[in-house]
């Protein structure tokens, strides 16, 4: 779960209900700011590096028993800063999968929601 930048300074705490197949997993998350890489180019020689820098984003994860390409339906609750609660927001939507390795490797099935003030949104 991604909380966007200019949704970030909103959020105190959040707690994600996720739903699928008849199994539910439902956890407080930790958050950690998020970060974008950032190219610092190529020698010469080819050798290539990156950096990381924040982006204003909150991370956190929902590790699930299982995860398919059938439909999720997420749901998530929370506080702001000073422990009000934060509206629920609620999401159905199909997780997808892909080869991000390449076919030779197998397909990854994944699940990404972003937060923001206009609600949940698949990533």
């Amino acid at each position: 779960m991604t909380v966007s930048a200019n949704y970030a300074d909103d959020v105190g705490s959040l707690r994600l209900k996720a739903c699928q197949d008849g199994t539910c997993t439902d956890k407080e998350l930790v958050l950690h700011p998020g970060s974008v890489a950032v190219d610092q180019g190529c020698s010469p020689d080819g050798v290539c590096s990156a950096t990381s820098s924040p982006d204003g984003t909150l991370q956190g994860f929902l590790e699930m028993p299982a995860l398919s390409e059938t439909p999720l339906d997420a749901t998530v609750t929370g506080t702001s800063p000073a422990g009000t609660a934060l509206q629920a927001r609620a999401l159905t939507f199909t997780p997808t999968g892909e080869y991000p390795y390449g076919e030779q490797c197998g397909r990854v099935v994944s699940a990404g929601v972003v937060l923001d003030a206009e609600g949940l949104k698949q990533r």
